[in-house]
C-alpha cells in the first residue's frame, strides 16, 4: 500500500513565531536530511558502577532515598536518530512537541513511570540564602556533609559547581573501606557523594559536561 507523503513541518507558521529561528528550520528547507544529533552525557557514574556493587547498606540507603531505582535501569542505550527527530518537533514556544498525532509534552507522570520516582507532594524550591553563598560556604558544607575536600582548584568551577570526575574519583577511594563494620557517618557521607555523581551525571546534567550543582547540598 502506498503511504502518502506526509508534510515535514508546520502547515501554519501563525502560532509558531520562532520558526525561522528554529535550530531544525534547515530541515524543513531540505537539507542535511540524514544528520543527527548527539545528546550531551556524562559518564562519571557508569563510570565508578562498573564492575563495582555496592554494599548493602548504602543500597538501602539509597533505596530509602527512592533514587535506587535509576541505579537499577543502568546506563540507558540512546537512539540518536528518535532523539534528532524529537528535537526537530519540539516548540520553544508552546513547550510541547507538535507530532502528527497532535501537541503532547514531557510530565511528572513520565518520570514516575520510567524511573519509579514519587513525584506527589509539595514542589522543591532553594531558599533564597543558599542561593547567595559563597564559594568557600559551599564547599564547608560539603565538606561537613561528605567529608570530602577538593585540594585540586579545578574541581570546582564558579561558587556552587563542582567536578564529577573529582567526585568519583573520591568514591572510588572510599568504596574498598564500606564493609559490615562501618559507621554509619561514613555511609551516610558515602551516599550523599554518590547521590551528588547520580544528580549531576544523569538526572540533572547540564551543557558544562562535567559539573554537579553543590545546591543539591542542601537536601541531603
Amino acid at each position: 500500500m502506498d503511504v502518502p507523503p506526509m508534510h515535514p513541518g508546520p502547515v501554519s507558521d501563525e502560532l509558531l513565531v520562532l520558526q525561522g529561528d528554529h535550530r531544525f528550520a534547515y530541515v524543513w528547507e531540505g537539507k542535511l536530511l540524514a544528520q543527527t544529533l548527539r545528546a550531551r552525557r556524562v559518564d562519571d557514574m557508569w563510570d565508578f558502577m562498573k564492575d563495582r556493587d555496592l554494599h548493602p547498606c548504602v543500597v538501602q540507603r539509597l533505596r530509602d532515598t527512592g533514587f535506587y531505582r535509576i541505579l537499577e535501569i543502568g546506563r540507558l542505550q540512546l537512539d540518536w536518530s528518535v532523539i534528532t527527530a524529537l528535537i526537530k518537533r519540539w516548540r520553544p514556544e508552546t513547550h510541547t512537541f507538535h507530532l502528527p498525532i497532535g501537541e503532547a509534552t514531557i510530565m511528572l507522570q513520565d518520570v514516575e513511570v520510567l524511573y519509579g520516582m514519587h513525584v506527589d507532594g509539595l514542589p522543591v524550591a532553594l531558599p533564597q540564602d543558599i542561593r547567595e553563598m559563597t564559594r568557600g560556604q559551599y564547599l564547608d558544607m560539603l565538606q561537613q556533609l561528605t567529608g570530602f575536600m577538593p585540594q585540586d582548584e579545578t574541581a570546582h568551577s564558579w561558587a556552587s559547581r563542582m567536578s564529577l570526575t573529582a567526585i568519583r574519583q573520591h568514591l572510588e577511594i572510599l568504596h574498598p573501606d564500606i564493609t559490615g563494620k562501618t559507621d554509619d557517618l561514613h555511609i551516610h557521607r558515602y551516599t550523599r557523594l554518590l547521590l551528588l555523581l547520580l544528580f549531576g551525571g544523569v538526572l540533572f546534567p547540564n551543557t558544562s559536561g562535567n559539573l554537579v550543582s553543590l545546591r543539591f547540598l542542601h537536601y541531603l
